[in-house]
């Protein structure tokens, strides 16, 4: 419909020919040119071409409003609303030059701003067709502009699997340490299971205007292992965010996090975060996503007086570069973190991570998406094992397979597959893991 009415007003509104104003013989060539693909519809070269000027140029009229209009068609309403605000500061009373800059305002989501422009030139009494389009573009703000209705979704899972370690604990029985060997008890070596889990979650969204939203979002899941009484999981989190943008192209989010985790209905760990994100959404399904968080982690210590030798505040940061199609999403991150430890006697349990995945996403059938993830870590601990004598370096490598099937939209059956292998050079800290897994989730 916006391509429509754009293509409409090119052609319907009032004149405004090369001639309008004065030019040079090179500067008339080259807006010559533009014009004559822009009539023929090839916008991105006459955009491209417009490039090659815009040094010489930028700030003719003439130039201004042909490079307004290429960048305009091809997508780039940002830049088409600063060359038609060029021409329009020493043009104010040319009606073509504030149609087309209330266009452009109305295209990069400045709604105020166009509905304001094609008010005055309504007022100005337009042709009748001129006036038809500019009272299709107010129907058009109005309906954008009451895109601002509260939205709450909720919804809950549960889910039955095996877990062939759930502890993330070693196989051997006996380790070789500088002082001898070792006998672990049953608990500190890895334990397989049986176990049931039920997720649940809420989201509240409240926009703001077409540009800024806030959103508040809690998640909680349970797990009860079946057989073993140990390593019981509740994980918890509430988190408030903002989001806002500059276009349709670039958002930004920050965010606040609280999340409370309980071992064996106790409590464990509490952790605080402060999320920042940046999302480019570009051409052809590219989008480019920054991230930025800090945590401080803080683990209770009503059971084990010591378990805050392990409190660390943490950096992460993380790239992501993603590829959509109607039936693919295709994602790669990059990701690099560092602990802080609180207490100094404590080091060796801070840890510098840095690692690398690879995810896809694909629609299989209307009803039915499979999906795959594998990722590599490297994470290096700043100090000296205080019973091994060296530095703790682990190695993590996970791979997941799963399948989504969507009979209903408020239904999904889930299945998938993890394989998680974790090498150190310290035996103690090398383990291998599977889980397998299948639930229903509903969501409303």
């Amino acid at each position: 419909m916006k391509k429509l009415l754009g293509i409409f007003l090119l052609t319907a509104l009032t004149g405004f020919s090369a001639a309008t104003f004065s030019q040079t013989p090179s500067q008339a060539e080259l807006v010559s040119q533009m014009n004559a693909l822009i009539e023929t519809g090839r916008y991105e070269e006459a955009y491209m071409l417009g490039q090659s000027g815009l040094f010489d140029y930028e700030g003719e009229a003439n130039f201004d409003f042909a490079y307004g209009l290429a960048a305009l068609e091809s997508g780039r309403a940002d830049e088409a609303v600063f060359a038609f605000e060029r021409v329009a500061f020493n043009n104010p009373n040319q009606q073509r030059v504030r149609l087309e800059l209330a266009r452009a305002y109305f295209l990069s989501e400045n709604y105020a701003a166009s509905e304001t422009l094609f008010n005055e030139v309504l007022a100005s009494n337009p042709s009748p067709n001129v006036r038809n389009n500019i009272e299709a573009f107010l129907e058009l703000i109005d309906q954008a502009q009451s895109v601002t209705q509260s939205a709450l979704n909720w919804g809950f899972g549960f889910n039955t699997g095996y877990d062939t370690n759930i502890n993330s604990a070693t196989d051997l029985g006996v380790i070789d340490t500088p002082i001898g060997d070792v006998t672990l008890s049953p608990g500190g070596q890895e334990i397989n299971n049986h176990y049931r889990e039920f997720t649940g979650n809420i989201l509240y969204n409240r926009p703001i205007d077409n540009s800024r939203s806030l959103s508040f979002q809690g998640n909680y899941r349970n797990r009860n292992n079946l057989d073993t009484d140990q390593f019981d999981l509740d994980i918890g989190s509430i988190q408030g965010t903002y989001n806002h943008g500059l276009n349709r192209q670039i958002r930004y989010s920050h965010s606040l996090r609280v999340q409370t985790v309980r071992l064996n209905n106790n409590n464990f760990q509490q952790s605080y975060s402060f999320l920042n994100s940046m999302r480019r959404r570009g051409e052809d399904g590219w989008s480019q996503t920054l991230t930025g968080a800090y945590t401080a982690v803080r683990y209770n210590t009503s059971v084990n007086p010591n378990a805050n030798l392990r409190d660390i505040n943490q950096v992460l940061v993380s790239g992501v570069l993603s590829k959509g199609t109607n039936r693919n999403l295709l994602s790669a991150s990059i990701y690099y973190g560092s602990d802080h430890i609180l207490r100094g006697i404590a080091e060796n349990n801070a840890t510098q991570f840095f690692g690398v995945a690879l995810s896809d996403q694909f629609l299989l059938l209307p009803e039915h998406l499979t999906y795959f993830r594998i990722s590599h870590q490297e994470s290096k601990h700043k100090a000296d094992d205080p019973i091994f004598v060296v530095k703790r370096d682990n190695t993590l490598t996970s791979l997941t397979f799963g399948w989504i099937w969507q009979p209903i939209s408020m239904v999904s059956v889930t299945a998938d597959v993890t394989i998680t292998d974790n090498d150190s050079n310290i035996d103690l800290y090398t383990y291998d893991r599977k889980r397998f897994q299948a639930g229903v989730r509903l969501q409303f």
